[in-house]
């Protein structure tokens, strides 16, 4: 096992360094600012999961990803007025 993975300990070491980077300024801003804008910010990370899948990785983006996406889409316009 320690073989196989041995090519692919850089990347996973950087992206374990990167979440703990993004998790570290979610708090951080969640500290500094209104939780309700920084919520809706946080959650595109699921549109954009979707959006990268389907350019990057080729997947294919279907009818539930597309009306999850919009529902994700919705609750942060909703936020963004309720916060305004």
């Amino acid at each position: 096992m320690l073989t196989t993975l041995r090519p692919l300990w850089g990347r996973g070491l950087a992206g374990g360094l990167l979440s703990l980077l993004a998790y570290g300024l979610v708090v951080w801003a969640q500290s500094r600012g209104d939780l309700s804008t920084i919520a809706a910010l946080r959650e595109t990370s699921i549109v954009f999961g979707a959006l990268i899948g389907a350019v990057v990785f080729r997947e294919r983006l279907g009818h539930r990803r597309i009306t999850a996406s919009l529902a994700v889409l919705a609750g942060i316009a909703v936020l963004q007025l309720a916060a305004g």
